[in-house]
């Protein structure tokens, strides 16, 4: 085994306690032997474990080889070729997600993954950094499910990694928790890898887009306001379209639900503007989407209903369906229509409905609001708020505005 440096002392800590704690708390016959009274024997005290554990460096090599041997893991040498290639592909996603000069090429990504993992298999340490880079491409690609599988080895050995793989990583973690509507855990990360940004003076304002769309979630408006600005004083000058296609579709909808409907639709006019610009289709339909539900809530119905007939003639998304057929409910159309998504169906089913709508609200759509987009949620909540209004429901009516609306 190689000469252990003191960064590496401090990583191995941290890993022998996971694995230590791994083994200990599992199914094994002998997880016994992986209690902390019981790992360290022969080898030294408990209360240098411990310290080790808690990333104090031991002075005493022979501890951590004893310990990666009793764990069967290994730290043999990697070249340093084969390391700085690797290192250069994770950094690349740092400027990937900032810049739109470089292209990540997946199918490169997932190549350059197989292969480290079987270059850094005999490196715990590595073998972490490739776990980190295989999570970060999973959200790339939009595949949560392996992201949920390999979740648990990154989310439990962050303080392993280098400053700007922690960054990105934590990014990437919000991403994923915002992506199955765990908001709280997705802020925590959000801040966590800004915290980490500006203390090792590493640009990554990207991450400002993301925190502000996961407020916006949250129902904190002010503070998506605070960082969607922070993010537009640094990508003003940019000649990135998507960023800033991004930027103002989120001022449009903070705007949007903050009542101030003609700012709203003058941002996210500018926002379509941009999406146009990128050739992107699920964009473009987005601010489509968008705009109808901004002129639908000022009463522009006949041009909400213009608008959405252009998101529907590039593509039948069953969003833009739903809004459509809420358009047409207002103007007195009643046409039924049925959609594969179960959460649509039940907002179609409210609008048909003339008795107890209230009830079915509260049971069947309100506890699903927080996993619809914030471009359903926006005509839902303000005709649910007009029905309480016109029901002379006032209490229920200023509940709604607290909790959803401002």
């Amino acid at each position: 085994m190689k000469r252990i440096n003191d960064i590496e002392k401090k990583q191995l800590g941290h890993l022998i306690h996971y694995y230590r704690n791994l083994y200990f708390r599992s199914q094994a016959k002998d997880k016994e032997e992986y209690k902390q009274v019981n790992f360290c024997k022969n080898i030294c005290s408990q209360a240098q474990l411990s310290r080790l554990e808690h990333g104090e460096i031991l002075k005493d090599q022979e501890i951590y080889d004893a310990f990666l041997k009793k764990l069967r893991l290994n730290l043999e040498k990697v070249s340093t070729k084969e390391y700085v290639l690797f290192e250069t592909y994770f950094e690349n996603v740092l400027t990937y997600q900032n810049d739109d000069d470089l292209v990540i090429n997946y199918n490169e990504y997932v190549l350059l993954i197989n292969k480290c993992q079987n270059i850094f298999k005999k490196h715990i340490i590595y073998t972490h950094y490739n776990y980190a880079l295989e999570f970060i491409l999973s959200i790339l690609s939009h595949d949560i499910e392996e992201a949920k599988y390999i979740v648990s080895d990154v989310e439990n050995n962050l303080d392993i990694l280098p400053p700007k793989f922690l960054i990105i990583t934590l990014h990437y973690l919000g991403i994923f928790y915002h992506l199955i509507d765990d908001y709280d855990k997705a802020n925590k990360y959000y801040l966590l890898s800004i915290e980490h940004m500006h203390k090792n003076k590493i640009n990554n304002a990207i991450v400002y887009i993301d925190i502000a769309y996961n407020y916006v979630k949250m129902n904190q408006c002010i503070y998506a306001l605070d960082y969607i600005s922070k993010a537009l004083d640094v990508f003003i000058d940019t000649h990135n379209d998507e960023i800033l296609e991004s930027i103002y579709r989120c001022y449009g909808l903070i705007n949007l639900k903050n009542k101030y409907y003609h700012d709203g639709l003058n941002f996210l006019t500018t926002a379509l503007k941009y999406s146009q610009k990128t050739n992107k289709n699920h964009l473009i339909i987005n601010n489509y989407n968008l705009l109808s539900v901004g002129l639908y809530l000022v009463n522009q119905v006949d041009k909400a209903l213009n608008i959405i007939n252009k998101a529907l003639k590039i593509k039948k998304t069953e969003r833009a369906m739903l809004i459509k057929y809420v358009i047409e409910h207002k103007l007195g159309q009643k046409d039924d229509i049925q959609l594969k998504n179960k959460d649509y169906q039940l907002i179609i089913n409210l609008y048909q409905r003339e008795e107890y709508k209230e009830e079915y609200f509260e049971k069947e759509i309100e506890p699903k609001l927080s996993h619809l987009s914030e471009t359903i949620n926006l005509f839902i909540l303000n005709d649910m708020y007009q029905y309480y209004k016109e029901n002379k429901k006032y209490k229920k009516a200023l509940e709604l505005l607290e909790t959803y609306m401002t």
